[in-house]
């Protein structure tokens, strides 16, 4: 049923990635939580938050995913101004 503001679109898993691929959405944040590091890999979550035609859409993962320590890149950056080194 349309109220006054007219029928609103019916979302689906579907469009929402159609959504996010064609970029059709006015704003967009991105979220990555450290939950736990392990001996040698991190435990993350990611969450994503979209708005469209006036509607917040969030984006979470289901289960932490659970990524190795040496997939990341680690460089020292020593004040911030420039980065010093690889970290090896």
């Amino acid at each position: 049923m349309g109220g006054f503001l007219g029928e609103q679109e019916k979302l689906t898993r579907e469009r929402v990635k159609e959504i996010l691929r064609n970029k059709e959405y006015n704003y967009f944040e991105e979220k990555v939580k450290l939950l736990e590091v392990r001996d040698d890999s991190v435990l993350l979550t990611i969450s994503f938050l979209i708005e469209h035609k006036s509607r917040m859409i969030v984006i979470e993962e289901k289960e932490p995913i659970v990524v190795p320590f040496s997939d990341f890149k680690v460089e020292d950056w020593g004040d911030g101004i420039r980065k010093l080194a690889d970290i090896e």
